[in-house]
This record gives structure tokens, C-alpha cells and sequence, in this order.
């Protein structure tokens, strides 16, 4: 009989079991890797645009058999590190059973097989043994060969948290000499048997250099074989076989059909059928016909991309932009779509808008992700957590664990849906070097990525978003961005990162829709039909000059009037503290409802708090009676509300637009008497004295130019004002009558703000040290210190504010959600005042708060007094500076 192979003598999964008791509580490493490779293989065959983007990436064509055999075989090679003692000594007793070691002191001390990871070890021991694994002899070709096989071998030996790509400095087991050759020997045929099984059937051998895979092209391959590393590791799907040999490419095809009948990829929420492309009218309601750039949808180029979608607020962006990617996808042109927003509101508000085009695009079973909140979907995601609960002698080492953690946290767990919808941050991520970054990259890449709101993030941020456009690019994947107030400069910047030269003219049209292809040709669509152009609109401007921006009582006696008059009306602060102290103030003025809204919630509590704001002010809200809103920030970006009256601080002139997009939304029969005709009041500075809003915006030039067209005009005519206002508030150039003092702050602002895009395009290299994917850390890398504290509130019993559990009681399942649901977003100025408190794993301050009443809870930070309520929101009571 014909001795087995020596791989055949190593465990690639193993329960822990006491010493002795082996029963098949192992799954043998050869099958393990091939339990993988069934799911690479299984989903490279249902996914056309998998295979295409990896074909784009080596430039292969999309069906060579070559790329397919390459690919396979690289997965099923992912843990050549397990061919090692030390791995094996992580279950002792199915080490013992599966070799022969007479003489314990002949292995390594447990010290090493403690500190070993198996899959950087896999890439060091190829360093090492290359030229052995492949039969040549040293020579400049086969250096050259060996130099082929290293970003393949370190994307596929990334898969426990970060790409290898340079030595780990391992050294050899301290073993005795039969140990390590029999590992050594162990390796090489294993090398050999993939050969034999994923390349000689396509024409290939050990000696062919497999294709060039660039270093920038690493994460696609990294993130591709992690997930399938994740399924093939749960033994529900794949049961242990013990120690029973079968052929390997017998079990190989048995595995591959069990993969496909059972649906794993579907059933795990990873694809699914997109339904044939029926044109934006099915994503209407039934009383709407398309309008505006909706019209032009169909004109855009039928492939991989670029897209930016110019047009007003309210004018149907979103639609235009899900009916390109629907179209993409029917095309195979991508999996999935990510939708990015730059706030957590926004988010909310937008899973509700795609709960119905989820449902069109992939029916009821759709996996409908929500970043920090709810989800539409199967079980599959689950089932991926269940396996991480199975118990292994690798302990945290196992992929089950890391998976478990990962899917743990809908803000990762949203890009591995048919649809992600996510704050913008969670996208950066993918460029940042965190643990399992590719794993975001790979769910980016393979997606039709969305931003919302493009032009709403600062330098840092661009910078941040450069790298990901760049990235999804090389990928082969698209990108739609859209925004009504984008300058023409960040235009530019968007183009540059999609690797187009060419400048885009100032004076675009607008609206406008201009695709960038992957080789930077640009193709502009405009609306043909004059019936289709945005229609003209006129908002009248009163501006009152006032202290801090803050509002005076005659101003305050108005808004009450009004209200009681049947107007909706809101005030939208730059500050979270003059709003709470705001509401505060109005409340106890006027007989109508106060709302308030910002972001210094607890994220359970916010989301109650938009579905209030919604309700109220929103598309079909019951308008029979009047209401004010005092709002921040929040409000002015892809929510859908509607106000009669609209009173805010001073702002960029982008912002600004976008706020007034609130301001008579929606078309109605009637509005309050007084407020026919849109106005929007609003408060400016005296002698360009702007205190605390400067350091919200930084660029004081932009909030005098904005101001100076303000004060200059008593009416804004759109759409002519998004670009004419855009473009004269951004300009580069000084204007005539600009203050010196004015010029020399942007100046020192324009050097920072480049130090910090070029800090950001640093930060997203690939040779720093991954850190872990905390919160904290998070908000850190992501926001450039902008809100990046988070403060879990606590109760005096240790459990989380209103909630009726213990902490150390919740499942890990429910752990990272809950906090992160129960946690409050403050400003970095408040670090200071938490040096003492607690942290938790995932970066966040705990905070235990007493009882003060039915509706506030108190607490204490470093001197500062803190109340909570969930009318409220988190506020400080005594003043302690910014």
C-alpha cells in the first residue's frame, strides 16, 4: 500500500481535547486548505465581477484558465505555516496521535509554540526554503521567481489581521534536526501536491512566474481569501475527517459541489442574484416620473468608473445614483453597493430610503447593513459568529476567533453585505492601517462604492478619500460621488485621484453628470431636454449682525410668533452648547412644541431622536400645527426635512446651500401665512469677530467671503448660485477688498490643512504597524481629533444607561453593538478631563452617571459636571472653557 503523504501527518483545525481523547475532534491541514480553496473556487465561478477585477489586476484576460489555477492555488497554500512543530504543539494530543515522538525533549520549548503565528511563518519559511520548495538551484532566475511568489504568498498569508510583506525575523524551531527536515519535507510536498491538483491542469508549472502582482494590488487577494478562510473555518459547513486520507482532488470537487448545492456563499449573505436592470422608474413611487439628471442615467458609460453626480438638494441625486450602480451590477460590474454618508444621521435616514431598493435589486432576503444600528437580513452573518463560539486549540490565533470579532460590529460587518451603508469614516478605514483593513478594502473594492455629501469633509479627510479612490480604481471597481455645492478645486483633486490629468472647467454646466474612466477619459452628461432643468429658485436673505452669532429676543420673539402661527421652523447652531442652551431658552417662551437635535447622543438615543425630527419636519409630516426645531450640523446633509422658516448661524457658503436645501423642500398647496416665499435669516459677525465658530470651520476666509456676498444680495438665485457663489467664496486668488489680517489666516490655514491631507496620505501607506480596530482608534485616524472622544454612560450598578443588564452579561454577539448604541461622541477638548477614567476594550471612556431625577442623570469628569438626558443630550453644567 502506498504510504500516505507526509502533510497528511498535520492538523490544520483542532478542538482542544485532554490528553489522549482525540476522537475527530482535527481536521487535517491538507482538507482544511482545500475546504478554502472550495470557497475561492466556488465563488471565483458565481461572481463575474471577482473575476474581473482580479484579471484587471494582472492584467490577465478575465477567463484564462492560468488566473484561476493561480489564484486557487495561492488560497489552498494560505496556511503553510501550520507545517510546523510549533503550530502542531497547539494540540498536543493530536500531535502525538498523527506523528511519532518518542522523545518529548526532541521538540521545541512550549515557549515557542506559544509566540509562534503560522502565518507570517508561512512567508518567512518560503524566504528561506524557496528555491528548495520550487527544485532550482540559486540564480538570477530563479530569484526572480521567487520574487514573483512573494506578494501572492503575502496576501494570502495576511489573512490574521495585516499583509506580510517583509521578513518577521522567525527563526527555526529549537528542535531536534529530524523535526525540523520533516517539516521542511512536510512543506515541499504540500507545495508539490497543489501543483499537481490547481496548475499542471492549466499548462503550469512550479518553474512558470505566476502573474505580476503589484504591492498596491495586495489587499483585493488578501480580503478575497480572509473571507474564504472564514467560511471554509466553520466546521458546521465542513465537518473534521480525523485522519482519514482521501484523494485530494476527489475530495477537492466533492468539496466545491457541496459549497454550490448548499448555496454558502448566498446563505452567508456574501452574493446574491441581482435582479435584471429595470430602469429608474422602478425605484419611484408609482406617482413620480423621472426628472432632471434622473433623465440621463441610461447615458452613462457602461462600465468601471468614476462618477460625479452635480445637482441641487432635493433634486433626486440619490435615485440617479443607485439606478447607475443597479445598471453596473446587472452588468457584473461589481456585487454590491456601499453607501457612505458623513454622519451617523444621515446613515439612519438612508437605510430607510434603501429598506425598498434593496428589496427591487435582491429581494426579500437581501443583506441590508446598517453601520451602528439595524439590519435587513438572513441568518448567514450569524452563522459566520456561531462558528466563531466553536472551541480550538488555536485559541485567539484561530481565524474563527478574529471572524467572530470582526462580525461581531455592524460598522465592519456593513461591507460584507449585498448593501453597506455606513458613516463615510468606516470607508476610510480601508486605507488606515488597522487590523483587517483589507477585509474593508475588499467589501469597498468589490462594491459600487457611494459618497454622499462629497463636498463636506476637510483636507484630512480628502486626503484619506484620495487613497480610497485610488485603491478602487487599481481594483477595477467604481466609484459615484455626488454633492450640489462641490468647487471646482475638489473636482479637480477627485479627478487627480482616479488618475485623470485633465482639468475640469469651472464653468461646468450644472446640473451635471462626468464619468471617469479607469484610463482618465472623461465623458460629461448633460440634461438635453430644457423641460428637465433644475427649475429656477429664489431665497430671499435677511441677515442680522449679532455677538457670537447668537440670536437676539427680538429674533427669538419672531421664531415664536411664527410658530404659533402654524410655521415649522428651525435654527441650526454651529455650536451643540448654543443649541442645548437655545432650546432651553425657546422652550420656556413658547407654547408650541422645542425640538432638539445634535450629536452628543447616545447613538440609541439619536436614532429615536431622528426618527422624531423625521416624523415632524419630514416629506409626509402631519404640518396641521407649528413647531420649532434648534438643530446643529446634523440636519444639513441627506436628511429629507421640510421647513416653512429657516434661521441659521453663519457658515462656508457650501454648507450654507445645503442647509437651505431644508428650507421649502417639497412643493405644497399651501404654506403659513408670511412664509409663501422661502427666507432664510441669518446671523453674521461683527468685525468679522467669528470666536468659536472659527474653530469649528478653521478657514475664517471663507466664512468673511460668504458674509460679504450675503450682506451684499438680498436674494440668492439658484441654481446660477452653485456655481457662481461656490467658485467666488474658493477662489484662490485674494479679493480687492479682503481684509490683510483675513488673507494671512488663510494662509497659515492653507499650510496646515496640507500638512494635515499629506499627514492623512502617510497615514494610508502600507508600512506602518496595523493597530487594533477600536473606536477609539477610529476616530483618531479617521476625523483628525474632530469629535473623537467616545463615552459609554453608565449607571451605578455598571450597566449601560436605561438598559437592564449587566455588562459582563452580554453575549459578545450583542457586547461591541451595545456599547457602541450606548455611547456619546464629544469633543477632543474633553480629553483632558478624562485622563482618569476607565476605558474599555475597544477604546471608549467610561462614565458612571447617578440618578438626578425622572429625566437627568449626573456625573463627574476631572472637575467637570456632566448631565444626561435623552431630551437633552450630554451637556456640561458648569462652565469649563471650550
Amino acid at each position: 500500500m502506498k504510504e500516505p503523504a507526509p502533510y497528511f501527518d498535520y492538523w490544520g483545525k483542532a478542538k482542544p481535547s485532554e490528553e489522549g481523547d482525540i476522537g475527530i475532534g482535527y481536521h487535517l491541514l491538507p482538507y482544511h486548505c482545500l475546504d478554502v480553496a472550495a470557497v475561492g473556487a466556488t465563488w471565483w465561478k458565481q461572481s463575474t465581477s471577482l473575476r474581473r477585477q482580479l484579471a484587471s489586476q494582472v492584467q490577465l484576460d478575465v477567463e484564462s484558465p492560468i488566473l484561476k489555477a493561480w489564484v486557487l492555488f495561492f488560497i489552498a497554500l494560505h496556511d503553510l505555516g501550520k507545517l510546523d512543530v510549533r503550530f502542531q504543539m497547539k494540540a498536543p494530543s493530536v500531535l502525538n496521535h498523527l506523528q511519532t515522538i518518542n522523545d518529548p525533549d526532541d521538540l521545541p520549548y512550549p515557549s515557542e509554540s506559544r509566540k509562534f503565528f503560522h502565518g507570517e511563518a508561512g512567508y518567512d519559511w518560503f524566504l528561506k526554503e524557496g528555491h528548495f520548495y520550487l527544485g532550482l538551484e540559486k540564480s538570477s532566475a530563479s530569484e526572480d521567481l521567487c520574487d514573483a511568489w512573494r506578494p501572492w504568498l503575502g496576501a494570502v498569508a495576511g489573512h490574521h489581521g495585516h499583509i506580510v510583506r517583509q521578513a518577521s525575523g522567525m527563526h527555526p524551531p529549537d528542535a531536534e534536526e529530524w523535526l525540523v527536515a520533516q517539516d521542511r519535507f512536510a512543506r515541499k510536498a504540500w507545495i508539490d501536491a497543489l501543483a499537481t491538483l490547481f496548475l499542471v491542469p492549466a499548462g503550469l508549472s512550479l518553474h512558470d512566474q505566476p502573474p505580476v502582482l503589484n504591492r498596491e494590488d495586495m489587499p483585493y487577494l488578501a480580503g478575497f481569501c480572509a473571507v474564504c478562510d472564514w467560511l471554509g473555518s466553520n466546521e458546521t459547513w465542513f465537518t473534521y475527517t480525523g485522519d482519514k486520507c482521501v484523494d485530494l482532488k476527489k475530495y477537492f470537487d466533492e468539496r466545491c459541489r457541496h459549497v454550490g448545492e448548499q448555496r454558502l456563499i448566498e446563505q452567508c449573505g456574501l452574493l446574491h442574484q441581482v435582479a435584471p436592470f429595470g430602469g429608474i422608474a422602478a425605484l419611484l413611487n408609482a406617482n413620480e416620473s423621472p426628472r432632471q439628471l434622473q433623465t440621463v442615467v441610461n447615458t452613462l458609460p457602461l462600465q468601471t468608473g468614476l462618477t460625479l453626480v452635480e445637482a441641487p438638494t432635493g433634486s433626486g441625486k440619490t435615485e440617479t445614483a443607485l439606478a447607475y450602480a443597479w445598471r453596473l451590477l446587472d452588468a457584473g460590474l461589481a456585487d454590491s453597493i456601499v453607501f457612505a454618508l458623513p454622519t451617523q444621521a444621515t446613515a439612519n435616514a438612508m437605510w430607510d430610503r434603501l429598506n425598498h431598493f434593496a428589496d427591487i435589486l435582491f429581494g426579500v432576503n437581501t443583506n441590508l447593513v446598517l453601520a451602528h444600528g439595524r439590519a435587513k437580513w438572513h441568518d448567514g452573518h450569524a452563522q459566520l459568529k456561531q462558528a466563531a463560539s466553536q472551541r480550538s486549540a488555536q485559541a485567539t490565533e484561530d481565524i474563527r476567533v478574529q471572524c467572530g470579532e470582526w462580525i461581531a460590529e455592524s460598522r465592519k460587518r456593513v461591507f460584507l453585505g449585498q448593501i453597506g451603508v455606513c458613516t463615510v469614516d468606516q470607508v476610510l478605514l480601508s486605507v488606515l492601517p488597522l487590523r483587517h483593513k483589507f477585509v474593508r478594502g475588499f467589501g469597498v473594492m468589490k462594491s459600487v462604492l457611494i459618497v454622499d455629501e462629497v463636498h463636506a469633509y476637510d483636507h484630512y479627510m480628502y486626503g484619506l478619500l484620495h487613497s480610497v479612490l485610488s485603491q478602487q480604481r487599481r481594483a477595477g471597481g467604481s466609484a459615484v460621488l455626488l454633492s450640489a455645492t462641490l468647487p471646482a478645486s475638489q473636482r479637480n483633486q477627485l479627478a487627480l485621484a482616479w488618475g485623470s490629468a485633465r482639468t475640469l472647467p469651472a464653468d461646468a454646466p450644472y446640473p451635471l453628470l462626468t464619468h471617469i474612466a479607469a484610463d482618465g477619459v472623461i465623458t460629461p452628461v448633460q440634461i438635453a431636454d430644457p423641460l428637465q432643468l433644475p427649475p429656477e429658485r429664489m431665497v430671499a436673505i435677511e441677515c442680522i449682525q449679532q455677538p457670537n452669532l447668537w440670536p437676539n429676543d427680538d429674533l427669538l420673539d419672531r421664531v415664536v410668533d411664527a410658530a404659533e402661527a402654524g410655521a415649522r421652523v428651525v435654527i441650526i447652531c454651529n455650536l451643540v452648547d448654543n443649541a442645548q442652551q437655545l432650546a432651553r431658552q425657546l422652550s420656556q417662551k413658547a407654547t408650541t412644541p422645542v425640538d432638539l437635535f445634535h450629536a452628543r447622543y447616545r447613538f440609541t438615543d439619536r436614532q429615536e431622536k431622528e426618527k422624531t425630527v423625521l416624523a415632524q419636519y419630514g416629506r409626509n409630516a402631519d404640518r396641521s400645527g407649528g413647531r420649532i426645531l434648534v438643530a446643529t450640523q446634523v440636519v444639513e446633509q441627506s436628511l429629507d426635512l421640510d421647513f416653512d422658516w429657516l434661521i441659521t448661524q453663519l457658515c462656508p457658503v457650501d454648507l450654507l446651500f445645503q442647509r437651505l436645501g431644508r428650507l421649502h423642500r417639497h412643493q405644497r398647496d399651501r404654506r403659513p401665512s408670511g412664509f409663501e416665499q422661502p427666507t432664510c435669516t441669518v446671523l453674521t459677525a461683527r468685525d468679522a469677530d467669528y470666536g468659536l465658530h472659527k474653530v469649528i470651520y478653521g478657514n475664517t476666509r471663507v466664512l468673511w467671503r460668504t458674509q460679504q456676498l450675503l450682506e451684499a444680495h438680498s436674494s440668492i438665485q439658484f441654481p446660477a448660485a452653485y456655481r457662481d457663489w461656490i467658485e467666488r467664496v474658493y477662489e484662490r486668488d485674494d479679493w480687492k477688498n479682503e481684509p490683510e489680517s483675513i488673507s494671512l489666516e488663510y494662509e497659515k490655514f492653507h499650510v496646515v490643512q496640507n500638512s494635515k491631507r499629506d499627514q492623512a496620505k502617510m497615514l494610508s501607506n502600507d508600512t506602518m504597524n496595523p493597530l487594533a480596530d477600536s473606536n477609539n482608534n477610529v476616530r483618531a485616524l479617521t476625523r483628525d481629533g474632530e469629535m473623537s472622544l467616545s463615552v459609554v454612560l453608565l449607571d451605578t450598578d455598571g450597566k449601560l444607561l436605561y438598559d437592564h443588564y449587566p455588562l459582563p452579561k452580554l453575549d459578545d454577539w450583542d457586547r461591541a453593538e451595545k456599547m457602541s448604541l450606548g455611547s456619546v461622541s464629544v469633543p477632543n477638548s474633553w480629553q483632558g478631563k478624562f485622563s482618569d477614567a476607565i476605558k474599555d476594550d475597544q477604546g471608549n471612556f467610561l462614565l458612571t452617571m447617578t440618578r438626578q431625577d425622572n429625566q437627568n442623570w449626573i456625573g463627574q469628569a476631572h472637575g467637570m459636571t456632566l448631565r444626561y438626558s435623552k431630551i437633552v443630550g450630554l451637556e456640561k453644567i458648569e462652565s469649563d472653557g471650550v
